[in-house]
Order: C-alpha cells, then sequence, then structure tokens
C-alpha cells in the first residue's frame, strides 16, 4: 500500500498575488540586506511577516497616502 506523497490539498480559496521587487544599492540597503539571508522559497512568508509586523494588514483607503512608497505599497497590497 502506498501513502500519498506531498502537502494535502487546501480546502479553502487560494489567492495568488505575484511581483518584482526591484531594489537599489545606496537606496535599499536595509531591505537588500533583510533579504540576502532569506533562501528563495522562504522570501514569500518572510514578506508576509514583514508586512503583517508593519501594519499593512489595514482597509484600503483608511490611512492617507503620503508618499511614493505609501503608493507603492497600497498599489502591491490593494491593486
Amino acid at each position: 500500500m502506498h501513502s500519498k506523497r506531498g502537502r494535502p490539498k487546501l480546502d479553502c480559496k487560494v489567492h495568488q498575488i505575484r511581483f518584482t521587487l526591484s531594489l537599489r544599492e545606496g537606496e535599499d540597503d536595509d531591505l537588500i540586506f533583510f533579504f540576502s539571508d532569506i533562501p528563495e522559497r522562504r522570501r514569500a512568508a518572510a514578506l508576509k511577516a514583514a508586512l503583517r509586523a508593519g501594519g499593512i494588514s489595514l482597509k484600503a483607503g483608511s490611512v492617507p497616502i503620503t508618499d511614493d512608497l505609501d503608493l507603492t505599497i497600497q498599489g502591491l497590497v490593494f491593486g
């Protein structure tokens, strides 16, 4: 008798959101450092944890957008 391999099927709807993040040396060194030690297949989990820790779970429009970074984050999360 063979047992099933791999992850069990999820019983919830999965939403996939894909994006590319371009980081500039000198401007984004903190983020480059953050991602440098995270294995490629763990980066999504690390990014979700960082977004949640930073209060990004707010509803769109509940916080005034004040600069380009806020616009970018709002577009990534709620776009």
